[in-house]
């Protein structure tokens, strides 16, 4: 079996012509008809999503300076804590 693909778009008349096939090919066609898509909507659905379960959603501002500095330090010292060694 031999596998071509065509990225054709349909004409106004709703056809579309394909050349380069072999003679007395059998063909399948599928048609991609993508739905538009709203990346706003998509973009509110996710945060919703992140504030329903980001642990960050259920901490006060202060709770999330103290976390994120807490982190942040953690990092330093994984990542230059060696050079403080000696």
């Amino acid at each position: 079996m031999q596998t071509y693909h065509f990225d054709e778009i349909v004409s106004n008349e709703g056809t579309v012509t394909l050349s380069g096939l072999p003679p007395l090919a059998k063909i399948a066609v599928v048609v991609i008809d993508p739905e538009p898509f709203d990346w706003q909507y998509e973009m509110e659905k996710w945060m919703q999503d992140i504030r329903k379960r980001h642990s960050f959603a259920k901490m006060t501002k202060e709770e999330i300076l103290v976390k994120l500095h807490q982190t942040r330090e953690e990092v330093y010292e994984e990542d230059y804590g060696y050079r403080h060694a000696n």
